[in-house]
C-alpha cells in the first residue's frame, strides 16, 4: 500500500508519497512548497489570506498524492501551528474544504518521529541529532531509545529573529546574545558538554538548506557525501556575519530561508563547538518518515483521508475539536485526546461545531453573515413638555 504524508511547517510545506510492502517502507517521491506561515500572522492568529494559502497549498499536494497511487494521506501539523489561537478555526476550514483531517504531533512526538526516522545513523560513533524549526529545536541522543529521552524545546530560529535580530543578517553583537541566550537554555536543560558526542546529524529543511550554502562556499561537488567539516563551517559563519558577498551565497542556494540562514548559522556552531563534534552529516530524513514508520508499527494513530472511499478514515465518524496523534500503549486503550487548553474532549462540543448525519458526511458551520447589520425601527421619541400639555388642554 502506498501512503501519502504532508507536514505543516512554519516556512514550508512538505510531502512524502511512499510504498510499504512487509514492514519496509520506501519513499518514491518527496515535494516541498515554500510558503512561510508567519507571513501571514495577524496578531497570534493566522489570517484569512494565509488560511486561503495553506488550503490551496494542500489541495495540490493531496491531488499530487492521488495522483500517484496513496491509498491514504494523513497531514500532520508540529509547531507551526501549536502556538496560533485560532487553530481550531483552520482546521475546520482546511478539513471542510480539502477533507483532510488535521493530526497535531506534540513536542516530544515530533522529536521522537525525528530519532525513528534516522535510528540508523545510531551505528555512528557517539551520534546527536540536531532539528532546528523555526518554532522549535530537537535535540536527540541517538544512542537512547525512549519517547521520553529526546528533547524538544518550545522556541526556535523564528523566534531567535524575532527577540534578537533587527535586521536581515544578525550582527557581530547580536550573534553573541543568540550564543548566551540559547547556551543558558541547553545548560537548564541538562544538554551535555565536550566529551559525549562525537558525530551530528543534521535533520530537517533549514538545515539542508545551510548544507546548500555550505556546499557552494566550500565549493563542494553534488556527488560528494553530504558532510561538513567543523573548521570550514566555522569560517561559513563567520562569512555569514561580515561576508559582503553573504546575500548573493544565500540566495543562490537558499532564498526561501534568506531570513534564517545567518541565525541557524550561530545555533549550529555553537552545537558544534559545545558537544565537539568531529563527524557532521546531513540526513534527508525527518519527521514525515518517522511518523509514517511509527503508524505502520501501531505506535501511533491519527485520522487519514482515505483516497479509495472519498472521506475521512473510511468512517462515520465525529471528528475532535483538536486532532492529536495517539500513542497506541501495549496492553492499554489510546490515550485520550485533549484540547489545546488542556481540558479533555467533550462530545458535545464537537457536535456543536459539525453535525454528521448518517451518511457520514460532514455539514460545516453556518457562515456568518458579512455587511452592515439589517436596520431597525427606531423607538418612538418621547412627547415635548409643550406638545404635553397642549394635548391635556384638549382633552380638557
Amino acid at each position: 500500500m502506498d501512503y501519502c504524508v504532508i507536514d505543516v511547517s512554519s516556512g514550508s510545506l512538505s510531502m512524502i508519497v511512499a510504498s510499504a510492502e512487509k514492514n519496509k517502507c520506501e519513499i518514491v517521491f518527496k515535494e516541498r512548497m515554500a510558503i512561510s506561515l508567519v507571513h501571514y500572522f495577524d496578531g497570534h492568529c493566522l489570517s484569512a489570506r494565509g488560511i486561503d494559502k495553506l488550503i490551496e497549498c494542500l489541495h495540490s499536494m493531496k491531488e499530487t498524492g492521488k495522483r500517484l497511487g496513496a491509498a491514504r494521506c494523513y497531514l500532520i501539523s508540529t509547531a507551526a501551528l501549536r502556538h496560533i489561537e485560532n487553530f481550531e478555526e483552520v482546521r475546520l476550514r482546511v478539513l471542510e474544504e480539502t477533507g483532510l483531517p488535521v493530526n497535531f504531533i506534540d513536542g516530544s512526538t515530533e522529536a521522537y518521529c525525528d530519532y525513528v526516522a534516522n535510528v540508523y545513523y545510531a551505528a555512528y560513533d557517539c551520534p546527536v541529532l540536531i532539528d532546528l524549526g523555526g518554532k522549535s529545536i530537537e535535540i536527540c541522543d541517538l544512542g537512547k531509545k525512549t519517547r521520553e529521552e529526546m528533547r524538544c524545546f518550545s522556541f526556535g530560529l523564528l523566534d531567535l529573529c524575532r527577540k534578537f535580530v533587527r535586521e536581515i543578517y544578525p550582527d557581530k553583537e547580536e550573534a553573541k546574545a543568540i550564543r548566551k541566550f540559547i547556551e543558558r537554555k541547553f545548560d537548564r536543560a541538562g544538554i551535555p558538554g565536550e566529551g559525549v558526542y562525537a558525530t551530528a546529524v543534521m535533520v530537517g529543511a533549514t538545515n539542508a538548506a545551510i548544507y546548500d550554502v555550505y556546499a557552494d562556499f566550500a565549493d563542494k561537488k553534488s556527488s560528494e557525501v553530504r558532510s561538513i567539516r567543523y573548521k570550514k563551517f566555522k569560517k561559513l559563519a563567520e562569512h555569514l556575519l561580515t561576508g559582503e558577498d553573504r546575500s548573493g551565497l544565500i540566495l543562490n542556494n537558499a532564498p526561501e530561508k534568506v531570513h534564517l540562514i545567518g541565525v541557524a548559522a550561530v545555533v549550529l556552531k555553537t552545537l558544534f563547538k559545545r558537544f565537539g563534534v568531529d563527524n557532521i552529516v546531513v540526513s534527508e530524513r525527518g519527521v514525515k518518515e518517522g511518523y509514517l514508520e511509527l503508524v505502520l508499527r501501531g505506535e501511533e494513530t491519527g485520522l487519514y483521508y482515505d483516497f479509495s472511499k472519498g472521506g475521512v478514515d473510511g468512517t462515520e465518524r465525529i471528528v475532535p475539536p483538536l486532532m492529536r496523534t495517539q500513542r497506541i500503549l501495549p496492553d492499554a486503550k489510546a490515550e485520550p485526546t485533549r484540547s489545546s487548553r488542556g481540558g479533555k474532549y467533550s462530545e458535545k462540543r464537537a457536535k456543536d461545531k459539525t453535525e454528521v448525519g448518517r451518511t457520514g458526511t460532514e455539514k460545516a458551520p453556518a457562515a456568518r453573515r458579512r455587511g452592515r447589520p439589517a436596520k431597525t425601527a427606531l423607538p418612538a421619541a418621547a412627547p415635548s413638555k409643550k406638545e404635553s400639555k397642549t394635548k391635556q388642554t384638549e382633552e380638557k
